[in-house]
């Protein structure tokens, strides 16, 4: 579905041109939790699911935190946008919000589909046994940069940030990791991207990847388009689903690029930032 968009840019291919140079990003050290839910009661969740945010504010290792909804075959989802510092924020979040979430899944608010925790290999082990308590499969980090910088306080400049979500099955990791660095490379020299970088868990590969806003999502996509395509191409690697999570106002600005690869809209339902741009 999405191959003839990621075919379009030539340019873009390995062995073209020499990059543009690449903006100063320091090495990306901050923790995800993905966990995604299917909402049985709305109402019921609601209030949890508030409660939630307003906790976490107070943790000093939260760099964002929040809720994205969509529904797919007729069933409303529920996904939880949440980055730490580091692997022990993570642990101490799922110490504090764990009792809330469980809450939610034992009045039959919610149901668990799956959670996971993308990190690198130390904050990982910081957080496997908080993290194994609730059946987390766990991603280490390939490659990644960011250029966001952690504040104390909220910061609602950054609050309508987007984040970009595909999942892919590796075929051949070492074909496809030519690729995988190519996108790194690209993705460095654009001023809208937050953070980007590879994930690897078994035979599925997860890209990390954040925007300041819509317009920023539509500059990244035709950026990277030639390189995904060409890794697709390849047989190195399949795409399996590609998500956009964020405010629905910023939509219009990479609908276009987004529809081409087929992406699912997530809509946020309460969240915060607590990070700042360069």
């Amino acid at each position: 579905m999405a191959l003839s968009l990621f075919s379009a840019a030539p340019s873009l291919r390995i062995g073209a041109a020499p990059l543009a140079q690449s903006r100063v990003a320091a090495p990306t050290m901050h923790t995800n939790i993905f966990p995604t839910f299917t909402i049985l009661d709305e109402a019921k969740a609601k209030p949890l699911m508030e409660k939630c945010v307003e906790s976490t504010k107070g943790e000093a290792g939260c760099i964002y935190y929040g809720w994205t909804t969509t529904e797919i075959d007729g069933k409303k989802k529920l996904f939880c946008r949440e980055t730490y510092v580091d692997g022990a924020a993570v642990a101490t979040h799922l110490g504090l919000a764990g009792p809330v979430v469980g809450e939610m899944i034992e009045i039959g608010a919610v149901a668990l589909d799956e959670i996971g925790i993308m990190g690198t290999e130390a904050d990982l082990a910081a957080c496997k046994e908080a993290g194994d308590g609730l059946g987390c499969g766990y991603w280490k980090v390939w490659d990644s940069f960011e250029n966001m910088k952690k504040v104390d306080g909220e910061n609602a400049d950054t609050s309508k940030f987007l984040t970009i979500q595909p999942t892919f099955t590796i075929n051949d990791m070492a074909k496809a990791e030519p690729f995988m660095k190519k996108c790194v490379d690209l993705t460095k020299t654009e001023d809208g991207c937050m953070f980007y970088g590879w994930t690897v868990k078994d035979d599925k590969l997860f890209c990390r990847e954040a925007y300041v806003n819509g317009k920023a999502v539509a500059a990244h996509i035709d950026n990277v388009v030639g390189a995904v395509g060409e890794m697709l191409e390849s047989g190195a690697a399949s795409l399996d689903k590609i998500e956009l999570h964020g405010p629905a106002s910023e939509w219009p600005d990479c609908k276009e690029q987004c529809d081409s690869l087929g992406m699912v809209y997530w809509d946020t339902a309460g969240t915060f930032s607590k990070f700042r741009m360069p």
